[in-house]
């Protein structure tokens, strides 16, 4: 008898996940409604549910409809549901900016999802860095309400683990405009240094195909407004690599 309910969960599993892939939603809607776990039935390798796949594939409008599947009254909210990596339905969402309106529905049901970190110690709004989504990084730091926070508290919501904060990674995915936002925005970042003790100016300056000659016309003007953006805040240490990334700029003309 545990053979066949367990060969026929996965037959269900196989089926959602090919309902998915297919973009079939109603398909998925419909048998989701005749789970006991709903859309929170995990399925993916990575122990993924429904509704993270879901969320990870962009498709707003099955997850918005699944949703609606999940009772009102659960006496956990959906901080409890993540995956092996950690991952909660919100860090999926955050990854594009397509998903700014299931972002507004999945926090209506619980705004602790802000807040959440993931196993590398990532709240939302990093995986939104890493993936170059300025609208939703704007979106989740006006949720989160980052500008009223003190530059110790912000530094804790906007840095993961080993050290590495949104204007880090905006810079090694070379995701330059929010790069520069960051900087606007959050100076305090600009003189945090990762496990490896580089701060994030120092990785621009270390990526010489930042400065090709194909690209450095496009990149010269974030170059000077990063720049200007961070000077005030710099100490004498990071002077080198202020100079460094000036000659970059300048001299391949």
């Amino acid at each position: 008898m545990a053979d066949i309910n367990y060969t026929a969960q996965r037959g269900r599993n196989r089926d959602l996940c090919n309902a998915l892939m297919g973009k079939q939603d109603k398909e998925v809607t419909r048998v989701c409604r005749d789970l006991p776990e709903g859309p929170l039935r995990r399925i993916g390798a990575n122990n993924d549910t429904v509704l993270h796949m879901a969320a990870h594939s962009e498709q707003s409008d099955l997850v918005l409809e699944l949703l609606k599947l999940l009772p009102g009254n659960r006496s956990h909210g959906l901080v409890d549901i993540k995956n092996n990596a950690g991952d909660t339905i919100l860090h999926e969402v955050a990854t594009s900016d397509n998903m700014i309106g299931v972002g507004e529905k999945v926090l209506k049901r619980d705004e602790g999802l802000l807040f959440v970190q993931n196993d590398s110690g990532e709240m939302p709004i990093f995986c939104a860095a890493r993936y170059g989504q300025i609208v939703m990084f704007m979106f989740l730091a006006d949720k989160m309400e980052l500008k009223k926070r003190s530059s110790e508290d912000g530094k804790r919501h906007l840095q993961r683990n080993d050290g590495t904060t949104v204007l880090h990674i905006s810079i090694v995915t070379e995701c330059f405009e929010l790069a520069h936002l960051i900087a606007e925005s959050y100076p305090y970042l600009i003189e945090e240094r990762d496990q490896d003790s580089m701060t994030a100016l120092q990785y621009l300056a270390c990526n010489p195909t930042v400065f090709g000659r194909q690209k450095v016309k496009m990149r010269r003007g974030f170059v000077e407004e990063l720049i200007n953006s961070c000077i005030v805040h710099l100490i004498s240490s990071s002077l080198p690599f202020i100079l460094l990334l000036l000659n970059y700029t300048y001299l391949l003309f």
